[in-house]
């Protein structure tokens, strides 16, 4: 038995059947095809554990990566939230990989890909996490970094004027873990690092000097085995954290330019409307809020929403985070009155702060300042709904 044969075998196959698409003249359909011979080979090769898609992966805060060709993803836990042969949608922590599919690596080509994988890459967690493989212990592992590549079926020019585009690419980027881990050429070879690139607990360590990390290997007849290989083991270094879709429930809205979360939700009533209604901040509003809001420490927002500070509030919360305080009319801090059922409520003309986030900011909002013009109807939500989660 020789391994390398079966891949040869392959690699033609995968050739033929590129050249077959290269009669077809719809754009569309001939890159379908490109990247149809390609996904049956991965999900032919690849363990089950993996799913290979198409389409845009999503993040919790809203962010969505770039179309891309080839998504491989965890096909045991993963739950599409979009799904269509040709695109689906896939939260990102679910996603181990991602592969850009060319037909011709010209210049352009490699430019274009390199931006799409850095698509991905840029909506991917920072903080790492811990996972509990055995229970009662945790072990703390870096973010994942989903393993990338840019496979062509051919180039018009040789590997090594690739490999120059590569460095130059690379030093174009803000962050040098943004570039795709490989550059493949299919019967003709691989630029990228030679060795493993992750290591145990999600470790991801790129070569620092550029030569290793563009490093160009003329493996001809056996690329497609060497890449498959090098892919794989790359995959099998991953461990993903566990997928919590209440934050995909609760994901921040794009409101004009901004990402808003928890301003969706507020229930009020204005005199001569019968009931109370869900109801949300318009993009009028949000710009105000932004833009007369003034940054206080967690500590003073306490002082000016409650008169003290809580007994203990310095072992709970870290008390000099930045909250940013919409309060236009200088209201003092909360009294409390107690209305004619003996329930208490607050004084409207003190400082009773709404809670919202915008663009990963959390701002404390005087209900009182807000008018009934700041608010839109929201369709999405009934009050029976909010109060029944």
């Amino acid at each position: 038995m020789d391994i390398r044969k079966i891949f040869e075998a392959i690699s033609l196959e995968l050739s033929a059947k590129f050249q077959k698409t290269i009669q077809i003249k719809h754009n569309g359909g001939k890159g379908d095809n490109r990247e149809d011979a390609f996904v049956d080979f991965l999900q032919e090769y690849l363990p089950n554990k993996y799913g290979i898609g198409r389409g845009e992966v999503i993040s919790p805060e809203n962010e969505i990566s770039g179309e891309l060709d080839i998504v491989i993803f965890d096909k045991d836990h993963c739950p599409l939230f979009l799904k269509s042969d040709s695109h689906s949608l896939y939260p990102r922590e679910s996603v181990f990989g991602a592969i850009s599919m060319k037909s011709h690596l010209d210049s352009t080509e490699l430019k274009d890909a390199y931006q799409n994988i850095a698509s991905l890459k840029k909506i991917m967690p920072t903080q790492g996490f811990t996972n509990s493989s055995i229970p009662g212990m945790n072990t703390g592992l870096s973010p994942v970094v989903p393993v990338t590549a840019i496979f062509a079926y051919a180039a018009n020019r040789s590997l090594d004027a690739i490999a120059k585009q590569v460095k130059e690419l690379d030093r174009e980027l803000d962050d040098i873990k943004l570039r795709p881990d490989f550059v493949v050429v299919l019967g003709l070879g691989i630029i990228g690092p030679n060795g493993r690139i992750r290591n145990n607990f999600n470790i991801y360590n790129l070569p620092k000097e550029s030569n290793d990390l563009a490093l160009l290997r003329e493996t001809g007849r056996h690329t497609l085995l060497r890449f498959y290989m090098q892919l794989l083991d790359e995959l099998n270094s991953i461990t993903q954290p566990n997928l919590n879709l209440h934050s995909y429930f609760d994901m921040p809205s794009r409101v004009g330019k901004f990402k808003v979360r928890k301003h969706d939700k507020l229930m009020f009533q204005f005199d001569g409307e019968d009931e109370r209604t869900v109801k949300r901040l318009t993009l009028s509003a949000i710009d105000r809020i932004v833009e007369k809001s003034k940054m206080v420490t967690l500590e003073q927002h306490f002082i000016n929403h409650l008169g003290n500070l809580p007994l203990g509030a310095e072992k709970i919360y870290d008390l000099s985070t930045c909250v940013y305080e919409y309060n236009p009319m200088n209201k003092p801090s909360i009294k409390i009155q107690w209305n004619e059922k003996g329930h208490p409520v607050g004084d409207v003309n003190t400082f009773q702060p709404l809670w919202i986030e915008i663009d990963g900011k959390q701002y404390a909002i005087d209900a009182g300042s807000v008018n009934k013009d700041d608010l839109e109807d929201n369709p999405d939500f009934t009050v029976t709904e909010l109060l029944s989660q």
